[in-house]
């Protein structure tokens, strides 16, 4: 192991590893932070990890994050995991109780984050990382800890699981980083529904969660960050009110079978009645959710709403998946290759060597090639590109997207922001004239 002191009943710092798995070298010890380089013999993967405790009073935290800044910068290591106790949250929804206001030190947080490029590492489980153990109103939770990545995720080659314990008798909360062995495939990316506009809390939800998320930085990088924390917020309201669709329909389907023969056996009573109502309520609301989830899925936008088209789309899609799936390639040496996993190194391999094959003394005369390519913008036209942004040209452009076409790289459709226009085009115009 490697410590760094307490001072008295405060501070105190320490990194311990098991030799048979891990190889360590400390790098550095101040009295708020320590950095060292490990290596995981099995993974045969390396990276610097620097474990900090963070102080308490503002201008002492200020320190400690230009310290650790100056460290950063003159490090060549390509992944840094930063974790520990940083002793302030981020953002107001980090706490539970208590005043909730923007104070410096999350700003000074916020900036530090933001200059050195840091990616937080969420956790799978948990939430709040501390916690005063107080009863009732007088409870205060707050996450005080947290941990970073500094470097390009998909480069580390490994998968990061992070859990936060259960509660061990102390006032802070125990994290888990797990470095999980070869980095499994990458999981879907962020897919707006249209079906959540059809939620009567929909819009409500939108308003209250972008009035939360409050970030300090440039109006773009607010803005970026804003949509992120909607993203995550929308994930988890999707599991609690809509559920999987299909689980629900097959619920659903199977209640009103059950419903059905009662009222074959028994007859129809008052109570029978009221309950086969809802029931059919809630599987006409299915149905349509059904149809818009697939319609969107297809991309097919020349139906008119009216006729049930489920299953046009539903067909639709999975023509589409044939059409774009990859069975097999055939590599340089003429072999054919059927293996999803062989397919992809092949594929990476082939582009990789255009890309360093690719002679870079023509550049000169690739210069010279643009140069007697015509100009097809006038200066006129040079001019009106030039004009600064206003709101109701953006709100004008935005109303001509098809709002169900393809997202962004967000992941949000034209229809997201067409929809809640009135709450976030102020914030979008000013981040767009910033840029």
């Amino acid at each position: 192991m490697e410590m760094v002191d307490s001072i008295g009943a405060s501070g105190g710092l320490g990194i311990m590893w098991k030799k048979n798995l891990v190889a360590f070298t400390c790098h550095t010890k101040m009295q708020n932070w320590m950095a060292g380089k490990v290596r995981a013999l099995s993974l045969n993967i390396e990276f610097f990890i620097i474990n900090v405790y963070g102080p308490i009073p503002t201008d002492k935290k200020r320190l400690v994050w230009q310290e650790i800044e100056c460290f950063l910068n003159n490090q060549d290591e390509k992944h840094i995991i930063i974790g520990g106790d940083f002793n302030t949250i981020l953002y107001s929804t980090d706490k539970s109780g208590g005043i909730k206001t923007i104070r410096q030190p999350q700003r000074d947080f916020a900036n530090w984050i933001n200059n050195n490029n840091l990616l937080e590492i969420r956790t799978e489980m948990g939430f709040h990382t501390w916690n005063n153990r107080r009863k009732g109103f007088s409870n205060i939770a707050e996450t005080l800890d947290r941990l970073f990545l500094k470097g390009d995720l998909t480069d580390l080659k490994t998968e990061l699981k992070t859990t936060v314990f259960l509660w061990s008798g102390y006032d802070h909360y125990s994290m888990l980083l797990e470095l999980m062995g070869e980095a499994k495939k990458t999981g879907c990316p962020f897919k707006f529904e249209m079906m959540w506009f059809t939620h009567e809390d929909f819009l409500r939800n939108i308003q209250k969660w972008w009035k939360d998320s409050v970030f300090e930085g440039s109006k773009m990088y607010c803005l970026v960050s804003k949509l992120k924390e909607i993203k995550h917020k929308l994930l988890e309201w999707n599991k609690k009110k809509f559920k999987n669709i299909f689980e629900e329909k097959s619920r659903i389907e199977k209640e009103m079978e059950t419903m059905n023969n009662i009222v074959m056996q028994y007859g129809m009573t008052l109570e029978t009645y009221e309950a086969e109502k809802k029931l059919l309520c809630e599987y006409k609301g299915i149905l349509a959710r059904e149809e818009i989830h697939w319609k969107h899925k297809s991309r097919e936008t020349w139906l008119e709403d009216g006729d049930k088209n489920t299953k046009f789309f539903h067909n639709n899609v999975k023509m589409k998946r044939e059409v774009n799936k990859i069975t097999q390639i055939i590599n340089d040496s003429d072999q054919i290759i059927t293996y999803q996993n062989l397919i992809a190194e092949d594929a990476t391999k082939y582009f990789e060597n255009i890309l360093n094959n690719w002679d870079h003394s023509d550049l000169p005369n690739n210069r010279i090639l643009l140069n007697n390519i015509p100009k097809l913008i006038t200066k006129g036209d040079n001019q009106v590109l030039n004009y600064k942004i206003t709101h109701e040209e953006v709100k004008t452009a935005l109303a001509q997207f098809q709002g169900d076409k393809a997202p962004g790289l967000n992941g949000f459709p034209a229809g997201f922001l067409q929809k809640c226009w009135h709450m976030l085009g102020d914030e979008v115009t000013n981040a767009l004239e910033s840029a």
